[in-house]
């Protein structure tokens, strides 16, 4: 399988995605394209294989976002001024379970990052942050995402993983 990853386009075949979670399936089927299109409130990136070039393997949109600096662990704002720090939100991230365990979701978050360096290297911005899943926080841990301390003890877990780390790893 020849893996594409772009921009989720208005005839793209969201229809039979289904990665097990009816609140990331309806986001892709209902809202991805019109809030990409006509909100610019997210965009959607999909996963597709080349020789399939409109059926979505796997999925992520990016925002952008702010969060007071007090939010953050000390050691990361040290020196930054006191006002809300830029950052980008990764909003989503899913791939359909046919396609599961096949490195579709490093690749996701992978492009994900390259896209969110370059949108830190053109505009500013501190860091990358998710509402990671219960289950899926060891997942984004294993890529440098940190847990905020002080998140709720319920629901997803809010983490982030600092623009200067994403360079870093790259540059290796």
């Amino acid at each position: 399988m020849a893996l594409v990853i772009r921009r989720l386009e208005e005839h793209d075949e969201v229809e039979n995605f289904d990665c097990g979670d009816d609140a990331l399936n309806n986001y892709l089927k209902r809202h991805a394209w019109t809030n990409q299109q006509k909100s610019s409130i997210g965009v959607s990136y999909v996963a597709l294989d080349e020789d399939a070039p409109r059926t979505v393997l796997g999925y992520f949109t990016l925002a952008m976002a702010s969060v007071p600096r007090d939010a953050f662990p000390k050691k990361y704002v040290r020196g930054l001024p006191p006002y809300d720090l830029p950052l980008i939100l990764l909003a989503r991230l899913a791939v359909d379970r046919r396609f599961t365990g096949r490195g579709l979701g490093h690749a996701l978050i992978s492009e994900a990052l390259r896209i969110s360096l370059r949108v830190a290297d053109e505009v500013g911005c501190r860091s990358i942050i998710t509402d990671a899943y219960r289950d899926r926080v060891s997942w984004y841990a294993r890529y440098g995402f940190v847990p905020v301390e002080g998140a709720a003890v319920t629901g997803p877990q809010r983490m982030f993983l600092d623009v200067r780390t994403v360079r870093a790893a790259l540059q290796r």
